[in-house]
Order: C-alpha cells, then sequence, then structure tokens
C-alpha cells in the first residue's frame, strides 16, 4: 500500500477511534506502555463461553498506537482467548496498511499489553488487572 492509504487509515483511527473507553466490571483489564516514547494502553474486556464480547481501549500515545489499539479492539470481538493470542503482528500491520519499520512497537503496544493479560488472566482463572507492562 502507498504512504497516502497508510495516512488514510491511522489517521482516520486516530481520529474517530472505535471501542474507546472502559468497560464496567471487566473480566479482564491489562494496561501497558512504552517508556521510550510515551505511548499508553488500557484494554479492558469482558469474556463470555470464554469468547471476547466486548473489548474496549484507552490510552495516549502517537497515532498509531492509538489507532492500532482501536483497530484490535474491533478485531478480537467474538474470538476466543487462544484464537487471540494467535493473531500475529503482520495481521495488525496489514489492517493498519502496512508500518515501516521505526513504529513497529507503537503498532504493537495493544497487541501485546491484551496478549499478556490474557496469558495471566488463563493462568489465574479469575478477573485480575496486569498493572505496568513494558514494552
Amino acid at each position: 500500500m502507498d504512504q497516502e492509504t497508510y495516512s488514510d487509515i491511522i489517521l482516520e483511527l486516530y481520529k474517530h477511534p472505535m471501542n474507546e473507553g472502559e468497560i464496567k466490571n471487566a473480566d479482564l483489564t491489562a494496561q501497558g506502555g512504552n517508556p521510550v516514547c510515551g505511548d499508553a494502553i488500557r484494554m479492558s474486556v469482558t469474556l463470555t463461553d470464554g469468547k471476547i464480547t466486548d473489548a474496549r481501549f484507552t490510552g495516549n500515545g502517537c497515532a498509531i498506537s492509538q489507532a492500532s489499539a482501536s483497530l484490535l479492539t474491533d478485531m478480537v470481538k467474538g474470538k476466543t482467548i487462544e484464537e487471540t493470542l494467535a493473531i500475529p503482528p503482520e495481521q495488525v500491520f496489514e489492517n493498519l496498511g502496512g508500518i515501516i519499520q521505526t513504529r513497529i512497537k507503537c503498532a504493537l503496544l495493544g497487541l501485546h499489553v491484551l496478549k499478556e493479560g490474557l496469558k495471566k488472566y488463563q493462568s489465574e482463572k479469575k478477573p485480575m488487572t496486569v498493572d505496568g507492562i513494558t514494552i
């Protein structure tokens, strides 16, 4: 994809994010950030019968990290924990229209936060909060 399309996708999601906000009584809340650039993401998820029924995010940072988190919340709805854990980084890049090499950590912040939270949730089998995940 050309640079203009890439910019349009990122900017549209940044200006008009999907699923922005917190879920009250979420089954899972995970947050993390990139201390190098200051990006921060907080993901909240509701699970029903092992499937993600709702996913929302809050955060601050660059357009890429915020647009990626927005896109990810939509990507995971209806997926099982295992299906979500299997999402490859390339799928996020592809859905964003491509990412330049220097912005990979920004684009993957939401995915890393969500996956770490889901792994912790699986190991504890109860609602919990994961704080301080650093990428």
